[in-house]
């Protein structure tokens, strides 16, 4: 090859370099506007979800403070939310009621279902498990916006009327946030009602 050959081969060479790394460059440039415009466009429906489940909340709330103000209107709710987390329809709370609410080792209350069940609410089963009141393999239910975008509020609201209806002394104060879960367990004999 001669000299000129090796230059223009060379020319050529540097020309498919710049050529490639302007394309490389565009692409990039191009890849970064769109992964913008998508989070621009994620948080805007971000917000706008937050909106629509904000008002389903705060609608949803209004009810239940409406049914929590009539008489047993607690169990109306808790089995709108047994129903939601359970998908049964069969689920729901019982004559018998409240079995326990307490405060101490965890935050839980127990009511008696219809169907020789119990329903553990609590914000934290690690704990009540560790106590030994959950088994190992009990399955632990997030009472959370997958079912409703109430679910959680509900369930506070359910606790703050049982525990100020129930507890001695001041009701302690949970986060606005704190996560509710339900365990469902077998009843003990001793809990369940006499046969006729």
């Amino acid at each position: 090859m001669t000299a000129l050959e090796w230059f223009a081969w060379l020319v050529l060479l540097i020309v498919a370099l710049a050529a490639g790394l302007a394309v490389t460059l565009s692409n990039g440039a191009v890849t970064r506007a769109i992964r913008r415009l998508e989070r621009t466009y994620r948080r805007q429906k971000s917000l706008e979800l937050e909106q629509l489940q904000a008002q389903v909340v705060e609608r949803r709330m209004q009810e239940v403070q409406r049914e929590l103000a009539a008489n047993e209107g607690w169990r109306k709710v808790l089995n709108q939310v047994l129903a939601d987390a359970l998908k049964d329809t069969s689920a729901r709370v019982g004559p018998v009621g409240v079995l326990s609410l307490t405060t101490d080792p965890a935050p839980a209350f127990t009511v008696a279902g219809e169907d020789g069940r119990e329903y553990l609410f609590t914000t934290a089963p690690d704990v009540l498990e560790q106590v030994g009141w959950i088994g190992r393999k009990a399955p632990v239910i997030p009472l959370d916006a997958s079912l409703h975008p109430a679910a959680r509020a509900e369930v506070q609201a359910v606790w703050d009327h049982l525990a100020e209806q129930r507890l001695r002394g001041e009701v302690p104060t949970l986060p606005r946030q704190a996560e509710w879960f339900l365990v469902v367990r077998e009843r003990k004999e001793q809990d369940k009602p006499a046969r006729r």
